[in-house]
């Protein structure tokens, strides 16, 4: 299939995730449109960019006088899809519903050129069912970027069985000219890599809760300083590895046993969801949330990310110039 050069994104949806995902492309220099369907919620996702590149600005990752030169390149639309008529590359950024999704993405290929490439950014549903109602699944796509977009390089590219190499290419470069880091997902799968593994870690968390080995304090706090504050910089082959695979081996020998293998969500889940514990949003979950406060939280998340991703610019930066001098 022939692809238009990618200079125009479209981002269906201005919730959690899409204005970060408009704003990464503009930073980049793409034009951007932010597609939703009220005008208050586009006002939101405006202020809440802006709001991010003052922050980043204090980083040194833009600078404070290209603020306004960013959010120019950003339309924020409550016109429905026709925002999306002119983009080469659709991101959909919805409710991780399928069927939403299938009916969405039907509508894109009516309103979308030929040329237009359509990716969802979904938490773990495959490309082949989001793109199972088109009448061209060669073009769709999984990018799912991470949250905060703006702030964690990696996006998995997910292609499905019939999606066309030349867009898998596409997507794959572009978001390199993003400064993400994209990885290939080489097989259609649910949950991709990095969720898998993130589930199965929080599938154990949870059932050394339920089975009262530790409380959830305790678990985070476990996490936080140990393998945890190694993860930025030792991968988990590269731990293997280091650690000996003979040694591994042994510890799997007696401990994956003894490990949780349930095969749905665990009864310390399905309890607090029941009675409607659902976490920050309703004020209660496995932590209580009128004291342990959420925006301090997401700060302190925010903070350490911006600090790491200034290290990391700074370390391209001094490579860039020791080439430079060769």
């Amino acid at each position: 299939m022939p692809l238009e050069p990618i200079q125009h994104v479209a981002v269906i949806g201005a919730g959690q995730m899409g204005p970060g995902i408009a704003q990464t492309c503009a930073m980049a220099g793409y034009r951007a449109s932010v597609i939703a369907r009220s005008a208050a919620s586009l006002d939101k996702a405006q202020a809440k960019v802006r709001a991010n590149l003052v922050a980043m600005s204090q980083y040194e990752l833009v600078r404070a006088e290209e603020i306004d030169t960013i959010l120019g390149r950003i339309d924020f639309r409550a016109d429905g899809l026709a925002g999306a008529a002119g983009a080469d590359l659709v991101i959909e950024a919805v409710a991780e519903d399928l069927p939403v999704k299938q009916r969405l993405f039907a509508e894109l290929e009516g309103v979308c050129g030929e040329g237009t490439i359509l990716a969802s950014t979904t938490s773990g549903l495959r490309a082949a069912d989001i793109g199972a109602m088109t009448q061209h699944p060669e073009r769709v796509i999984v990018a799912h970027y991470w949250n905060p977009p703006h702030l964690l390089p990696l996006v998995e590219v997910a292609p499905g069985p019939l999606t066309a190499p030349g867009v898998t290419q596409a997507v794959m470069a572009f978001l390199k000219s993003t400064g993400h880091a994209p990885v290939l997902v080489r097989k259609d799968v649910l949950g991709f890599i990095a969720n898998r593994l993130q589930h199965a870690l929080w599938r154990e968390a949870l059932a050394i809760v339920e089975q009262g080995i530790a409380s959830p304090e305790d678990v985070d706090e476990a996490m936080k300083t140990s393998f945890g504050a190694r993860m930025p910089v030792l991968g988990i082959f590269e731990h293997m590895d280091l650690v000996g695979l003979d040694l591994v081996e042994y510890l799997h020998s007696y401990l994956l046993p003894d490990l949780d293998a349930q095969r749905g969500p665990n009864p310390a889940l399905k309890e607090r969801v029941a009675r409607g514990d659902l976490g920050a949003k309703t004020g209660r979950g496995f932590y209580d949330w009128s004291v342990h406060s959420a925006t301090e939280v997401i700060r302190a998340r925010d903070t350490e990310l911006m600090e790491r991703a200034r290290q990391r610019a700074r370390k391209l930066k001094l490579d860039l110039t020791g080439l430079q001098d060769l």
